[in-house]
């Protein structure tokens, strides 16, 4: 779903807030990803561990394997759409025209 605003945004015209927002919430949902990324490894060693008394051991580390794959792909995919990103957002930062500061002269 991120990815898809990403992907949007990066098509057209958005404001500076927008933006950030959206960055703000793919660089959640890419920490999600890593803590998910985290929890398959250690089952997969918890796993690999257990191997001599787990007859189906062999087949939930291939599943874990393949599910770890996944979100590898999933997660530098989200990485490098955020990089498009964020340096989009700095380029329309820079472009803004600095906001008057009260009370100076």
């Amino acid at each position: 779903m991120v990815l898809e605003r990403i992907d949007v945004l990066l098509g057209g015209a958005a404001p500076v807030p927008e933006l950030e927002r959206t960055l703000t919430d793919g660089y959640a949902t890419a920490l999600a990803l890593e803590g998910e990324r985290l929890r398959i490894e250690r089952r997969m060693d918890a796993v690999a561990a257990a191997i001599d008394t787990n007859p189906e051991g062999a087949d939930q580390l291939s599943a874990l394997a393949e599910r770890r794959a996944r979100i590898d792909d999933e997660l530098n995919h989200l990485r490098a759409r955020l990089g498009l990103l964020n340096q989009r957002t700095r380029e329309l930062r820079a472009a803004m025209p600095p906001v008057p500061q009260p009370g100076f002269s």
